[in-house]
């Protein structure tokens, strides 16, 4: 929401400089304030993105009893697990998992699918919870052999 309101303000003090040419040198210095404030709004969230992953480890998040079951059409599949927060201090508020599925023949596997999931609950610090999500794929899983599903956390949010 907040990056329409700065285009949208951009588009009105381009428009006025157009209509109004008084304004123009006005513009400029607006611009370059605006385009600041846009480029510290972007380094403030990435910053927080970094300092999160800082305070809660991946480590501390562990996924069991990972099971994924055909869902609503054909691409879709319905994933069922358990999320343990291991922290001993940080409540757990979202987590993103990784889904891959290999197509094993023997010994030999690749894989044929690879998506995310994603988990938002709160799960205080050092508690287990139960989920269902559906995680819709790109395309359709075909196996020529034995289906091998893969999930791995990729990033958590404890803000």
């Amino acid at each position: 929401m907040l990056r329409i309101i700065i285009i949208v303000t951009i588009l009105v003090l381009l428009l006025s400089a157009f209509f109004l040419p008084r304004f123009r040198r006005a513009l400029w210095a607006t611009l370059g304030v605006v385009l600041s404030i846009i480029a510290v709004i972007i380094w403030l969230d990435n910053r927080e993105r970094e300092l999160a992953h800082l305070s809660f480890p991946l480590t501390q998040v562990e996924l069991s009893n990972m099971v994924a079951a055909p869902g609503l059409n054909a691409r879709s599949y319905v994933v069922n697990g358990r999320i343990f927060n291991h922290s001993p201090t940080e409540p757990l508020k979202q987590v993103l998992f990784e889904v891959m599925v290999n197509d094993c023949e023997g010994a030999h596997c690749q894989v044929v699918a690879q998506e995310e999931g994603r988990v938002s609950m709160v799960i205080p610090p050092g508690q287990v919870r139960d989920f269902k999500v559906s995680v819709p794929f790109s395309s359709l899983i075909t196996l020529q052999g034995t289906a091998e599903w893969v999930f791995k956390v990729i990033d958590v949010n404890d803000r």
